[in-house]
């Protein structure tokens, strides 16, 4: 069976398992989404592979031999194939195009299904569902330059849609609900049209009002979250990926515990807390230099003048 066919057969087992009522077939379904997208993807790779190669781009490991003209070339080795992070190297090496953050939320939904959720609510397996549909139709008539009702078949093509029409809808109307607060803040902004339900992991909340710092409810499972909560958890998850990147390269990270109130809301770029409002000083009273982030305080002295300070004392 080719890897075509292969990724087809794991998109409609997972629309069998997503329209069952038994309970743990919730995973499974995830599972085979996750699956049939990355299998679309080693397909392209595979196209790509050049002739006499052994599909070179899709192996994990790749040998070097020369061909009967004595030109070295790439071949590939072993049974093992490429992984999520190898095959975006090598999609951005060969200019080949998807939607990378809607697949992060599968394989996000996907690892909190295992680690965290015992079943996921409907509105979380809808927005995946949304997010596969998108991603395949889109990759499979660009990338593999096909049309793809008749790769997927009717039945498959039309659960895929019909789910996808509803939820983009409700989605949207989410978003513009939340891009119409004022939430005095741009990096809280941009964090909270990323964030999903605590209890189900449906990316369908909604402010409960439109004014600033309202609760949050989901659309799917009904759980209300307050302000405090939410916020936090938006900042957090949104900006840990800069944060990771700005430390590892000896950088500062880019947010930081608010020293006034503790969580996890204080942006350093924006100077403020988004969930206390709170701000801190950032140029020394006494030297003039910046107060590094690791010093930022309810002071206005750096930590070498306030050492000084504490030792002419």
């Amino acid at each position: 069976m080719s890897l075509l066919d292969n990724a087809v057969t794991s998109l409609r087992l997972a629309l069998e398992d997503f329209s069952s009522t038994e309970t743990g077939r919730t995973l499974s379904a995830i599972r085979n989404l996750h699956a049939g997208i990355l299998l679309l993807y080693k397909e392209k790779l595979r196209r790509l592979s050049p002739p006499h190669s052994n599909e070179v781009l899709i192996k994990l490991r790749v040998e070097f031999q020369k061909d009967s003209n004595g030109t070295v070339i790439s071949v590939g080795a072993g049974k093992k194939t490429v992984d999520v992070h190898q095959i975006k190297q090598r999609f951005a090496d060969l200019g080949i195009q998807t939607n990378w953050k809607r697949f992060e939320e599968i394989n996000s939904l996907r690892n909190d299904i295992e680690h965290y959720f015992s079943t996921a609510n409907k509105g979380a397996m809808d927005g995946a569902v949304s997010n596969t549909f998108l991603i395949i139709r889109n990759f499979i008539h660009t990338e593999l330059e096909e049309n793809p009702q008749e790769i997927l078949g009717e039945a498959v093509w039309a659960k895929l849609l019909s789910v996808s029409e509803v939820f983009e809808k409700e989605r949207a109307l989410c978003q513009q609900a939340l891009s119409a607060i004022d939430w005095k803040s741009d990096a809280l902004a941009e964090a909270v049209l990323d964030l999903t339900c605590s209890e189900c992991g449906s990316p369908l909340v909604f402010p409960s009002q439109p004014t600033r710092d309202p609760d949050l409810q989901c659309r799917s499972c009904g759980a209300m979250e307050c302000f405090e909560h939410y916020a936090e958890r938006a900042i957090s998850e949104h900006f840990a990926g800069e944060n990771h990147v700005s430390v590892k390269d000896g950088g500062e990270p880019v947010t930081i515990k608010c020293p006034s109130c503790g969580q996890e809301g204080y942006i350093v770029e924006e100077n403020q807390c988004v969930i206390c409002g709170e701000s801190c000083e950032q140029t020394c009273a006494c030297c003039g230099n910046s107060i590094p982030v690791s010093e930022l305080g309810d002071g206005n002295l750096c930590g070498y003048c306030e050492h000084m300070m504490n030792k002419d004392d």
